[in-house]
């Protein structure tokens, strides 16, 4: 079995700068590379950190946090593991116990029997939604709509930061808007709705703006968003501007903008959805709607908390609000575009 001496070899760093990121020191002063780096070495080693020994043989409450995604995929998404990151760590401060598990974890639910409580982080089916509530009713769902509440969950004010994208590329003076998604699947195949194009669809309509033929959804990754792009530069009249879901499919549509030639915002304005890290950096830095992950992680887990004193659990949604982050990837369309 690994040790935590193992880990600070492998990542690295001092053995004391793992403690450190591991325990979410707040006054540990390291750039969140090296954290992320620790994380990652000690999934990949499948280092399990030794619990505190408790006076008067005090039983700490245990809660199991479940990842829709995958180990591997999750260490690839800034968004959906910066959410597990404020929920351990809030969890940490309360002395709750945690047990990690991914959905593709065989028996995954059978790690959670016991368990005080549950968050869920992602999308799930109707049915692992009644297997979870078989297991605890102090459960909290993560980024997961519902359009009937019936188990508590955290999720983004999608609408209005969707009608502020749109409203900002109008005030610029845009009329043909592009949207570059995803689509999801929850486990018994049904898609997920996703509320960004909802919410685009129902702003563009609203304003007179052209985008039905500038509609493209794959997966939520560049190399689909470089795909889309490139399908979108097939159109005989191009967008002026394109809303992409997430960063990283931004990324891929810059990309593909660059090696087509054309120039960003000069030619085509671009909106990105996340405000990952590295968004502020890209070329040009990319203007984006911020959503507080991390944030969502922590306020889920101390509702979580709260729940584990209770008796009885009154379902509810909490929505947090998102935020229009103007950079330098929009700007004026020009009076007319085509592709030849």
């Amino acid at each position: 079995m690994a040790t935590i001496r193992d880990v600070a070899k492998a990542a690295n760093v001092s053995i004391s700068t793992v403690s450190r990121v591991l325990n979410y020191d707040p006054s540990l002063n390291v750039p969140e590379s090296t954290k992320k780096k620790v994380f990652e070495t000690v999934e990949k080693m499948g280092y399990i950190k030794k619990d505190i020994k408790m006076k008067n043989n005090y039983t700490r409450q245990r809660v199991g946090i479940v990842q829709w995604y995958t180990n591997e995929k999750e260490l690839t998404d800034p968004f959906y593991h910066s959410i597990r990151v404020g929920v351990e760590s809030t969890l940490h401060n309360n002395n709750i116990e945690i047990v990690r598990s991914f959905r593709n974890d065989s028996q995954y639910f059978t790690k959670l029997e016991g368990m005080d409580g549950i968050i869920c982080i992602g999308k799930f089916s109707k049915t692992e939604i009644a297997e979870f509530r078989k297991i605890t009713d102090k459960i909290i769902f993560i980024d997961m709509f519902m359009d009937k509440i019936y188990v508590n969950t955290i999720v983004m004010d999608v609408q209005n930061a969707m009608k502020d994208a749109v409203e900002y590329l109008i005030s610029l003076g845009h009329r043909r808007i592009a949207f570059l998604g995803g689509i999801e699947y929850t486990t018994d195949g049904l898609q997920y709705r996703d509320q960004r194009k909802f919410y685009f669809e129902k702003y563009c309509s609203q304003y007179n703006v052209e985008y039905l033929r500038y509609i493209r959804e794959e997966e939520f990754t560049t190399e689909s968003g470089y795909k889309m792009m490139k399908s979108l530069l097939s159109q005989p009249k191009l967008p002026t501007a394109v809303f992409c879901a997430n960063d990283p499919i931004a990324f891929g549509a810059l990309n593909a903008l660059s090696d087509a030639g054309l120039n960003v915002p000069d030619d085509i304005s671009l909106i990105g959805f996340n405000n990952d890290p590295t968004s502020a950096y890209a070329n040009p830095p990319l203007t984006t709607i911020n959503v507080p992950s991390e944030k969502m992680g922590e306020f889920s887990a101390q509702f979580l908390a709260m729940f584990l004193k209770q008796k009885k659990i009154y379902p509810m949604m909490s929505m947090v609000p998102c935020e229009l982050i103007i950079r330098q990837s929009c700007g004026k369309p020009k009076s007319s575009l085509s592709w030849m």
